[in-house]
């Protein structure tokens, strides 16, 4: 969404359009494009107006996770009527279709969550995702084994974000990775079923 920058303040929350802008230019360029006066600048405002809302461009950075988070989890819902492929399948969509916003939210290490609750939270709530459909979906499992088969199920998901992303590195194998991404769901349910706790 583009916003139009004639718009005067009284028709739009400044914050949210500054958050806006920043995801435009990290959606398309990645977060290191992001810059705070340039995102002023295309706004409208004053340099220093940013900094109302935005201490630091940490804090841009985690209103952007969390604005990630909550488009992921429009997509993904993992309960008792949902199968772990659909959910993996539609968190591997997400990462290929906003892979500098993916890349943000999973790959950058330069943000301390614990300095931003909200972000703390959602991030929080997505891995629990993850936890309670296991528990719902395995409920005979122990504990122990319920965090392994989720932080392998997170690791697959993961991986294969990461593979599909660089097709051109397979070399012969990219065939089979085209297939993989046109049938996300079918793939995660041919290996859904190894033993990753033996």
């Amino acid at each position: 969404m583009r916003y139009n920058l004639h718009m005067g303040y009284h028709k739009t929350n400044l914050k949210e359009r500054l958050t806006q802008i920043a995801w435009d230019i990290c959606n398309e360029q990645s977060w290191q494009q992001v810059n705070m006066r340039s995102i002023a600048k295309i706004a409208g405002v004053s340099s220093t107006a940013i900094y109302r809302h935005f201490t630091s461009k940490n804090d841009l950075k985690a209103a952007l996770m969390i604005r990630g988070y909550q488009l992921l989890s429009h997509g993904t819902s993992l309960n008792t009527s949902n199968d772990f492929a659909d959910y993996g399948a539609q968190y591997v969509r997400f990462g290929l279709r906003y892979p500098y916003i993916y890349d943000l939210m999973f790959a950058d290490t330069d943000i301390d969550i614990n300095q931003h609750p909200a972000l703390q939270t959602i991030s929080n709530e997505a891995w629990d995702e993850v936890v309670n459909g296991i528990k719902r979906n395995l409920p005979n499992l122990p504990e122990k084994e319920v965090l392994i088969v989720a932080y392998n199920t997170w690791a697959r998901v993961h991986g294969l974000v990461g593979i599909l992303r660089r097709p051109n590195l397979c070399g012969n194998q990219s065939e089979t990775l085209t297939w993989i991404e046109n049938n996300l769901e079918e793939y995660l349910k041919k290996t859904r079923n190894v033993d990753f706790t033996a």
